[in-house]
């Protein structure tokens, strides 16, 4: 049995965030007794987690599995929202993808809570310490002797049989290489090559990369609330766990992730207060901003058909060259490429959005962004097999102004959320999906070499007429609503500067910290488990320091 006392820290939640803090924590203070909840298993030793097809875990037995709310944005269509049920959290299931975002986005952090430790530069000594990069060309950018190993397709030696020309089409587009094709070096517009976080294409979750040897964790265990003292100051004591027992310590950190963090904090009394009392719930703190402003990427998906699949392009053809165990070892395609839109078209969005023309320190104008990401990937996506004819797109919107919420449905802790993401509601939003995919559109089928030699044209979902460059906003927009779906890039529902401090601290409670996700203040342009790495690393310091 976990002892009731005596503990310095309780981390609530052993997600990706939880298991960094722990770590770094149990080094940086030896002394410290620290104890980890989790309400997923241990799967530290679960070795099949660790192998390439560990993506087929979406829905499996280490997924949450939440549904989205019903989406006004998709006529009432319900999402599958992936989340982590497991020791390591995102990091026993994700993609492995590894992108930082761009500088601009750390700097605008920065800007909106007053505290350079959030900027891209105040940022970078943390990203660097998560990492083992793959070469030594950029030190200044990347770390050598971090806690993961980073590879790319060059670096495992998967030189697949579209990259040139792939890359040719980019640019005929006008879309440029990045200097050494680094997409995690501060700017991220452009072509750059795919980095992940696998070593020799293993995957590695948190718990085994951040090593928990001198940390308490208590798994299978739900928290169903945090211990308020409200005399006389109000503070975080302790735990209660779903069960009743309580165990007390000195400070709490609540790293449950951008879905169950609200929901902990809510069911501890902490929250917007309609909220708490329309469940029963005495309010402690009313901290109406609790839930608020969760957002989340829009990913579609398109399967292109090839003119001779004979030709080996894609993986399930006869080519004998993916029977090599390097092709084994990461996703199937070469480069991630970030665009931007028109600014007279974003600046006409804005002005539909917010009622009047923006200035030029508007958020989306002030800097220069990344607006999607796009993927070429050498396979066809479901519902088409892979069977060698078909190559496919992922594309997804870096920069949503959709801003959602995330609340509670009872008192039991053991209930999901309800997660409301309220994608595709703004003209922002609409915009960016309507060029981009006309953009992808001319890439795969317009004037370039994609076009000319490889794709025949898309095969759409039923009821669907191919995607072509040229095709109408209202045929776009039901492109989105049909086939929009989460990247399970859930963030800021207790955005830093409204639920917690620069110092990470919850307001009005003494204690009682928040370090994960959740505390973003901005949608980052980022797959974010590389940025949520670098936020654990940097709270781990703070947290220590005092």
């Amino acid at each position: 049995m976990v002892a009731s006392t005596g503990w310095d820290y309780i981390i609530v939640g052993g997600g990706l965030a939880g298991c960094v803090v722990a770590s770094r924590l149990s080094q940086y203070k030896a002394s410290s007794r620290i104890l980890v909840i989790e309400a997923g298993p241990d799967v530290s030793n679960d070795k099949d987690i660790l192998h390439f097809q560990s993506l087929n875990f979406f829905g499996g037995k280490f997924d949450w599995a939440y549904k989205s709310a019903p989406q006004r944005g998709y006529d009432g269509r319900q999402v599958d929202i992936p989340s982590g049920r497991a020791l390591g959290g995102g990091s026993a299931i994700n993609g492995c993808g590894w992108f930082r975002g761009t500088k601009a986005d750390f700097d605008s952090w920065a800007d909106i809570v007053g505290d350079q430790r959030w900027s891209y530069e105040g940022q970078l000594p943390y990203f660097k310490k998560t990492e083992k990069w793959y070469n030594n060309e950029n030190t200044e950018a990347h770390g050598q002797d971090g806690a993961l190993h980073i590879e790319s397709p060059t670096s495992t030696g998967r030189i697949y049989p579209l990259a040139e020309l792939t890359e040719k089409s980019w640019k005929e587009l006008g879309v440029q290489k990045l200097p050494g094709y680094d997409m995690n070096a501060g700017i991220n517009l452009g072509l750059g090559e795919l980095n992940e976080n696998r070593h020799k294409g293993a995957r590695q979750i948190a718990p085994s990369a951040y090593p928990l040897t001198n940390v308490t964790v208590l798994a299978d265990t739900f928290v169903g609330s945090i211990l308020i003292d409200k005399t006389p100051e109000t503070r975080a004591t302790g735990v209660r766990l779903a069960d009743g027992k309580e165990i007390q310590s000195k400070q709490v950190i609540v790293s449950a992730g951008a879905y169950r963090t609200p929901q902990v904090l809510m069911l501890s009394g902490i929250g917007p207060k309609q909220t708490l009392e329309q469940h029963g719930i005495e309010t402690k703190v009313d901290l109406p901003e609790v839930g608020k402003t969760f957002n989340d990427h829009i990913m579609v998906h398109l399967n292109w058909r090839l003119k001779d699949p004979s030709k080996g392009y894609a993986i399930g053809s006869a080519n004998p060259l993916f029977l090599k165990p390097e092709f084994a070892t990461g996703t199937p395609l070469s480069y991630i490429v970030n665009t931007k839109v028109p600014k007279d078209g974003l600046v006409a969005a804005i002005t539909k959005d917010e009622g009047k023309p923006p200035g030029p320190d508007h958020y989306l104008l002030k800097r220069e962004w990344s607006q999607m990401e796009n993927l070429v990937m050498y396979l066809g996506v479901p519902p088409l097999p892979m069977d060698g004819t078909h190559i496919s797109n992922a594309l997804m919107a870096t920069k949503p102004t959709s801003r959602g919420t995330v609340t509670i449905t009872s008192k039991n802790p053991a209930d999901a959320p309800l997660l409301d993401p309220n994608y595709f509601a703004t003209e922002v939003d609409k915009y960016v999906w309507r060029e981009s995919l006309r953009k992808i559109a001319s890439l795969m089928v317009g004037h370039t070499h994609l076009g000319r030699e490889i794709v025949a044209g898309e095969t759409p979902l039923e009821g669907f007429e191919p995607l072509t460059p040229n095709a109408s906003d209202e045929y776009l927009d039901s492109r989105v609503k049909a086939q929009g779906r989460s990247t399970f890039h859930g963030s800021s529902s207790c955005s830093m500067g409204k639920v917690v401090d620069t110092e990470l601290r919850v307001k009005g409670v003494q204690n009682l910290r928040i370090v994960d996700a959740s505390v973003f203040p901005i949608s980052l342009g980022a797959h974010i488990q590389a940025p949520v790495y670098a936020l654990a690393e940097q709270a781990a310091v703070i947290i220590s320091q005092e």
